[in-house]
């Protein structure tokens, strides 16, 4: 009887030590290889290159059609500094208009992407005490779907809209 109580203390400490869901975040080196998911109802890509965080919403099936209008909005959010830019972002009237609205705290911003057969994008930084990046994405109003999230060279998607990415990775 001695014998099995070490093992089932062994059991029960593994399996408080165990990760609650076993589903580790995608590896955000390198822009996704992986064309538009399917449908042509657009798609994020998010990765990191040379020290910059790149968050780009498209609809390449779309292109040149203003019917097929989506919106891409969300929240990046850090602990430190972060600084963003926009690319390709259009000004537009309130309908088509992009923006990248900077928290107040200086510790994130939003967005919003209207992208009708374009590409939009955000380049930003995280100050070297940010561990973490907080995402937080919809398209239309609504939570984006995971498959159409995609993360680093590999084109991996989080488990779900909102999720967390390490803010300084290693390669």
């Amino acid at each position: 009887m001695a014998l099995r109580q070490p093992i089932f203390a062994c059991f029960i400490l593994a399996f408080l030590l165990a990760p609650a869901s076993g589903f580790e975040p995608p590896n955000p080196i390198g822009m996704p290889k992986k064309g538009d998911p399917g449908g042509g109802v657009g798609a994020f890509r998010i990765w990191y290159l040379d020290g910059k965080w790149h968050l780009r919403t498209s609809c390449e099936n779309s292109v040149g059609k203003k019917e097929k209008l989506m919106v891409f909005s969300g929240t990046v959010r850090c602990e430190d500094k972060v600084t963003a830019e926009g690319i390709r972002l259009e000004k537009g009237n309130g309908k088509t208009s992009d923006s990248i609205a900077p928290h107040k705290d200086g510790k994130g911003f939003d967005f919003r992407f209207a992208t009708f057969g374009a590409i939009d994008e955000a380049v930003f930084t995280i100050a070297d005490k940010g561990k973490t990046l907080k995402f937080k994405l919809m398209v239309d109003g609504k939570e984006a779907q995971t498959q159409r999230i995609l993360i680093g060279s590999d084109g991996n998607n989080p488990e779900k809209a909102e999720f967390t990415l390490g803010a300084q990775p290693k390669k």
